[in-house]
């Protein structure tokens, strides 16, 4: 492992900017209707729990990543491919996010420029950063979250002095019942940006301050939660629910309807900032957990080395991943349910349970 340390305020700050993501730009649960925001925060509460199981096994296993407690738990023989397995889940988180953000910044404002130049510069820009390491990392991403936090309270401020936010479009709550919140909770905010979470399991043995870091990690899943909630309330209330519902970048929709005395007008520099913030950190960590996951399995003392050969596998899978942005989305709910789930939520709720049954037995976990 590397030798360094990340405190409490930076696991935090790196919890809140890889949930926000991509996922702030677009509006979320839209199956549940003008109720989407509640069935995030509903979600947001099976985050938590979810956490909960990364953070007892983090509590077992201090001092080594995800791949080192599934081999301590399961022996090396199935620990060992299951940890390869991570590998690759973590590599194709990456280049599925890389895709993702590169391919709603062509078709907002770069629509002449091909989709591997930006992809490149952004794979690039994040190989740099993780040659220098998760000190740099995380230090990037302190002064980057207060970035956003300016242009998200200007971008509010702005749309009520625009008098566009209309909180009717909301209204009235729970129209339907709770039954389509219910089931979009379960088949889908539970599952997104919460099981992607996992990527932290190859994070947490770097930090400083263990306990305080755990209640970090709880705070930043919770607030990153709010959020999204709130950004898709607010989407709702200024484009109504069927604006919202057929556009693929609903915030810069929002953000462009703001026209205060044909002055201040046009602000998609801070829609675009928030893609390029949000998807640098969530391609950034996902592609450091599959580096750290591999440097672990194939006992790789300077993780360095790996990160260029995988940055460029992450590069060239985001532009064979799929055909179109309609498509990877449609392919995103299935892998919500299968493949993330299996990664994300089963593997480790069976690590738990099973270093549950070691420690009953008397064997050390």
């Amino acid at each position: 492992m590397e030798k360094a340390k990340i405190s409490p305020g930076q696991l935090f700050t790196l919890i809140v900017l890889f949930d926000l993501g991509t996922a702030v730009l677009r509006v979320l649960a839209m199956s549940a209707g003008k109720d989407a925001w509640l069935a995030i925060l509903l979600g947001t509460a099976g985050g938590l729990a979810i956490f909960g199981v990364y953070a007892s096994l983090f509590r077992l296993y201090p001092e080594l990543p995800l791949t080192g407690y599934i081999r301590a738990i399961l022996g090396k023989w199935i620990g060992w491919p299951l940890g390869l397995l991570y590998i690759l889940f973590f590599i194709h988180g990456a280049a599925r996010d890389l895709r993702e953000g590169g391919a709603l910044l062509l078709s907002s404002v770069m629509d002449q420029t091909p989709l591997i130049v930006a992809n490149a510069v952004m794979i690039l820009s994040i190989v740099y950063v993780l040659n220098k390491g998760i000190e740099v990392l995380a230090r990037t991403g302190q002064i980057f979250i207060f970035i956003l936090a300016v242009l998200g309270l200007l971008s509010i401020f702005l749309l009520f002095a625009a008098g566009v936010i209309d909180i009717n479009r909301l209204l009235p709550v729970l129209g339907n019942g709770l039954g389509p919140v219910i089931q979009t909770t379960f088949k889908q905010t539970i599952e997104f940006p919460h099981e992607e979470v996992i990527c932290f399991a190859m994070l947490l043995p770097y930090l400083n301050h263990r306990k305080m870091g755990i209640r970090a990690g709880f705070a930043a899943v919770l607030i990153s939660g709010i959020i999204l909630s709130f950004s898709t309330a607010l989407n709702m209330a200024v484009l109504g629910i069927d604006i919202a519902g057929r556009s693929t970048f609903p915030l810069l929709s929002t953000i462009r309807l703001i026209n205060i005395g044909e002055i201040i007008q046009r602000l998609d520099v801070f829609v675009v900032l928030t893609l390029i913030i949000g998807d640098f950190f969530k391609v950034a960590i996902f592609f450091y957990a599959g580096v750290l996951a591999a440097a672990d399995l194939f006992r790789i003392n300077d993780h360095r080395k790996l990160v260029l050969p995988i940055g460029v596998i992450i590069l060239f899978m985001s532009m064979m991943i799929s055909g179109s942005f309609i498509e990877q989305i449609e392919e995103g709910d299935v892998l919500l349910v299968t493949v993330f789930l299996f990664f994300g939520v089963l593997v480790p709720i069976f690590l738990l349970a099973a270093a549950g049954v070691r420690k009953w037995f008397g064997s050390n976990p």
